[in-house]
């Protein structure tokens, strides 16, 4: 990401659907296409992007109708909408990697598994995936460089835990804590520019390690040119107090990448959280979204009855964080894919 827009408006939503309209406009699309080939791709780079301007405006626009119809859909197709969707929109993104997608047949599968029978006593959270070698989803890891993912299970409870705006919900179904938030100063010291934010000392307890310990264990996971640093001034008990510093931001909430470090993410206001779960395998959180809902649209497609069972019935216990879920991500995913495509992180606050 280059840089961040902080955005007000009436209505978040409204105004993402909205910047969409910018990639129905034919001449942009091919002046946004040539700019994304022309590096790896000289001077055919005009050439390809005359050959897919229509290809990705077709994305765009189908990726918003399904949308459009999600919204006024009921719950029952609801998630099979927004799939496809997401699908439509990451075709898109594709797109400005690679102007030859589709090569071939391969690249059009899923790319995700699941057990399309599910089990009698079926709990949506124990639920897993498995990443293919081939197929849109290995495609889209290229572009986060998590190719890690591919050929791993991975369970339903630990993609929840990564997205921010279930923090609440999550706790609430599994009575776990999975992301912790950051109290950040906003207080700038130009002699001295870094950032000092505020952890609960139980981190130290989770992972078992000193206070130092710590630090050096948050510096195996930085993206970029940013580092870790030891606060100097003592700290209540029960708190941590730590200091991040980058040679080119003066704060954090200049970096459109925030911390560039794998352990930390963002919610779509901006909010900085600390992944008390997650310490070894990253998983982005656009990846996380598409992986959870390709179940949800499995289980309305396959096991209509069973799904049925989840979101009307008074016993279902996961039902209330699949809801959250839904709404959660008809909001942020289109906002994800805005950032994607402008390669900027835009924050949509309301008046």
């Amino acid at each position: 990401m280059k840089r961040i827009h902080r955005i007000t408006c009436e209505n978040p939503l409204e105004k993402i659907w909205s910047m969409f309209v910018y990639f129905e406009s034919e001449p942009h699309v091919k002046d946004f296409l040539t700019q994304f080939y022309r590096v790896p791709f000289g001077e055919e780079a005009s050439k390809y992007a005359f050959q897919n301007t229509q290809k990705f405006i077709y994305n765009i626009k189908q990726g918003k109708e399904y949308y459009s119809a999600a919204q006024s859909s009921n719950i029952l197709v609801k998630p099979l909408l927004l799939y496809y969707g997401m699908v439509s929109f990451l075709k898109a993104v594709i797109l400005t990697a690679d102007p030859h997608y589709p090569a071939h047949s391969k690249v059009l599968q899923h790319g995700v598994t699941s057990r399309k029978l599910k089990k009698s006593d079926y709990t949506f959270s124990e639920d897993e995936v498995k990443v293919q070698k081939e197929g849109l989803f290995p495609l889209i890891t290229q572009l986060f460089e998590s190719q890690h993912m591919i050929g791993e299970k991975i369970k339903i409870k630990q993609l929840l835990s990564i997205i921010p705006e279930l923090k609440e919900s999550y706790e609430k179904t599994y009575h776990e804590v999975s992301l912790l938030p950051l109290h950040l100063s906003k207080h700038i010291d130009y002699t001295s520019p870094v950032t000092t934010f505020y952890l609960s000392e139980s981190v130290l307890d989770h992972f078992h390690l000193t206070y130092e310990g710590f630090i050096s264990f948050l510096n195996r996971y930085n993206t970029g040119k940013a580092r870790f640093i030891h606060h100097p001034i003592e700290t209540p008990q029960g708190i941590i107090r730590l200091s991040w510093d980058h040679p080119e931001k003066i704060h954090v909430f200049e970096s459109p990448n925030g911390f560039e470090n794998h352990l930390f993410i963002q919610d779509y206001k901006g909010n900085h959280f600390f992944q008390y779960q997650q310490s070894h395998s990253h998983i982005p959180e656009l990846t996380a979204h598409f992986l959870i809902m390709y179940i949800l649209g499995m289980l309305c497609r396959y096991e209509t009855e069973l799904w049925g069972e989840i979101v009307f019935s008074f016993t279902s216990e996961e039902m209330f964080i699949i809801h959250e879920f839904l709404n959660i991500s008809q909001r942020k995913f289109p906002n994800m894919i805005l950032d994607l495509l402008f390669s900027e992180r835009f924050i949509f606050e309301t008046r």
